[in-house]
């Protein structure tokens, strides 16, 4: 009986302690677990800083501080040909998620089940949690920066071609191209950035290329060229002879993939060029009969007929030599004929009464002069300073619209005395003149330096003011 009570009494106290025990410990991790609202609990580090008591900003300043740098690091992607690619990594378009590192640093001590929570709190007191930086890509900034890698680092392969020079064919042999193989090349970016070195380097292996072409692939166009290059061309014209031979030939002669096929063949472009320089020197061109629209019979330029060689006859002449048996060929060129036309046209050059019937007004812009018409009769004749190259006077037929015997120009801040508008801000009038009395030098009469406008001198610049109505017709050529 004692012994049962004993042992009961012991049993009593025992779990006496282990209840106090657990309610002690429950309560100093619940007080632990208040402490810690809102912040991150003990024993977690990201990149060995302790981010014990830290708030969402606090951790995500101190994260961004930590990785931020990472990103401006250089990396240089090295082919094994030799080339390579320096970029930073941002520039790969790789980043971090402070937000994503930041949610997995507050889940830790953290369980929606009491005892599980208890128990995750008890481990972040005696076990060390460090986050590892989780980089992410930008697929868009990737695939632009995979672009540039391969455009710096791939090595296209040449194909085997041939050329001339000298009159020699020339064998230009292929060689082999490498292309980078990019499949890994992620994966070592987001490995090497956590390097913190201030430069990577990253070897990226390549691939060869075959070139498509081959010598061997050149042997039925190296044949052609070298059958075209034993002709000799002798082009006769008017007891004169021009011999193309083989020097020229080869620079008739083109080579390159044809229907899938490497090929010579004869330029037309080039010889064209050659029959263009013997056309140069020997065609006449044709001349068009000029009469005066006026009177319908005054010859202002005399015809010509046009002789010109038949350069597409001579083309395929060409052509069919050299396709046939080796040799010098002698080729007649032929010419044509073009009868010149005859054509109307107003008298540009000079100054040709009647143009218009009545008074009109015609200034010749070469000879810087103004004349006056009524008609067929001359009234008047006199020198004028038209616009210069950079404001030129507009050729052409204008109409007066209007007079001012005195004109103010706001743009230049002048007077224009004896102003007769043409119309589109256009007049003649006479040399200009400052407010302060100052007058434009008769000196620039018969020199464009106006700007735009037609300038007289004292005293015609009046006469023409008066002479002229509106309505009359202003003919301004060259």
């Amino acid at each position: 009986m004692g012994t049962n009570f004993k042992k009961k009494k012991i049993t009593a106290i025992v779990l006496t302690i282990l209840l106090s025990a657990v309610f002690c410990l429950s309560l100093f991790l619940l007080i632990y677990q208040r402490a810690y609202a809102n912040k991150i609990v003990h024993n977690v580090y990201f990149n060995n800083v302790h981010l014990e008591g830290k708030t969402r900003a606090q951790a995500k300043l101190i994260i961004q501080n930590q990785t931020d740098p990472l990103l401006d690091n250089k990396l240089i992607t090295k082919a094994d040909n030799g080339k390579q690619y320096e970029a930073t990594f941002a520039q790969t378009g790789i980043y971090f998620d402070p937000d994503q590192t930041i949610a997995t640093a507050f889940s830790v001590g953290r369980n929606e089940k009491f005892f599980p929570m208890l128990y995750s709190l008890a481990k972040t007191t005696l076990e060390k949690k460090e986050l590892i930086p989780n980089p992410k890509f930008d697929d868009e900034a990737y695939n632009a920066y995979l672009t540039s890698t391969e455009e710096n680092l791939d090595m296209p392969p040449v194909n085997a071609s041939l050329s001339i020079s000298n009159g020699q064919i020339i064998t230009n042999n292929g060689s082999n191209g490498v292309t980078i193989n990019s499949s890994g090349l992620k994966d070592e970016i987001a490995k090497e950035i956590l390097d913190k070195s201030n430069t990577v380097v990253i070897d990226i292996p390549t691939t060869p290329i075959t070139p498509t072409l081959q010598t061997e692939s050149l042997s039925d166009a190296k044949s052609t060229a070298e059958s075209y290059l034993l002709h000799t061309i002798s082009l006769t014209l008017n007891n004169q002879i021009y011999t193309a031979d083989s020097s020229i030939i080869a620079s008739w002669i083109s080579f390159g993939l044809q229907n899938d096929k490497y090929q010579a063949w004869l330029n037309e472009t080039a010889i064209k060029t050659y029959l263009g320089k013997i056309a140069a020197k020997n065609d006449i061109t044709v001349i068009d009969t000029k009469i005066s629209a006026i009177d319908n019979a005054t010859i202002l330029q005399e015809g010509r007929q046009g002789i010109y060689i038949n350069q597409a006859d001579a083309l395929n002449k060409i052509k069919a030599a050299i396709g046939t048996a080796i040799g010098t060929a002698t080729i007649a060129l032929q010419q044509t004929t073009k009868d010149p036309q005859v054509t109307k046209v107003f008298p540009d050059e000079g100054i040709v009464p009647g143009r218009f019937p009545g008074k009109y007004i015609d200034i010749d812009l070469t000879k810087q002069l103004l004349t006056l018409f009524n008609g067929t009769n001359q009234e008047g004749q006199f020198i004028v300073s038209s616009g210069k190259a950079s404001t030129p006077t507009p050729t052409g037929t204008r109409t007066i619209d209007g007079h001012n015997p005195k004109a103010w120009s706001a743009p230049y801040g002048l007077y224009m005395p004896w102003w007769i508008s043409m119309g589109g801000g256009y007049g003649i009038h006479e040399l200009p003149e400052w407010p302060s009395g100052y007058k434009e030098g008769a000196n620039h009469l018969g020199i464009p330096v106006s700007h735009g406008c037609v300038r007289l001198g004292i005293g015609p610049a009046e006469f023409v003011y008066n002479w002229t109505p509106d309505g009359t017709q202003v003919y301004i050529h060259k």
